[in-house]
């Protein structure tokens, strides 16, 4: 029987007897498949008793009836439904609200690149209309263009901070504050993060 090229759904031959078995087997894993859900990517065995429509990205060295599927995706209707992924099959995992590709090999966590760092600083006293800037903070991989988010360690009592790569490889914060009066900030981590765009 022949199926389809991207979800092996088969297709329904000329004076096949029982259609309805055929076409209800291909519903059942558009069910699974389309909706691109899974309970979890972390497990080898089937679960004991899972409800029907229930479906997973199978891990490593499977056992039961998974056995020999690592990689592939399973979906239970009154028995497993096991298809295998071809890179760029996307997936939510709700086990830990992931989402993960197919790399062609793997899942893997589809994230946006990022590079974090903190450092120990004082801004000290600001004076209203003044700013400071923190020392280089070394970010290996940080280059030019990459946006910076910065997180202070406390409340900043209307400071504005910002950070942006001054080098490759680095990023500095910086503190303005507009809010009328000195404002002092204690000595704390502060921590970057850098994102690849």
């Amino acid at each position: 029987m022949t199926t389809t090229p991207n979800l092996t759904l088969s297709y329904i031959a000329s004076s096949q007897a029982q259609k309805e078995v055929t076409h209800n087997a291909a519903l059942n894993d558009l069910d699974f498949l389309v909706k691109s859900s899974v309970i979890d990517y972390t497990l080898a065995t089937p679960p004991a008793s899972p409800n029907t429509g229930d479906a997973y990205i199978i891990a490593a060295s499977p056992t039961g009836a998974w056995a020999g599927f690592a990689n592939c995706v399973a979906g239970y209707y009154g028995g497993w439904s096991i298809k295998t992924p071809v890179a760029g099959w996307a997936v939510w995992s709700r086990n830990g609200n992931h989402l993960l590709y197919y790399t062609g090999s793997a899942w893997a966590l589809l994230d946006t690149p990022k590079i974090d760092a903190t450092t120990t600083w004082n801004p000290g006293a600001i004076t209203n209309g003044a700013g400071v800037t923190s020392s280089a903070i070394t970010v290996t991989g940080a280059a030019w263009g990459d946006m910076v988010v910065v997180a202070a360690p406390y409340d900043l009592q209307g400071v504005m901070a910002t950070a942006y790569v001054n080098a490759t490889n680095s990023a500095v914060i910086r503190a303005n504050n507009a809010t009328g009066a000195t404002v002092t900030l204690a000595s704390g981590v502060w921590r970057v993060r850098i994102i690849k765009v």
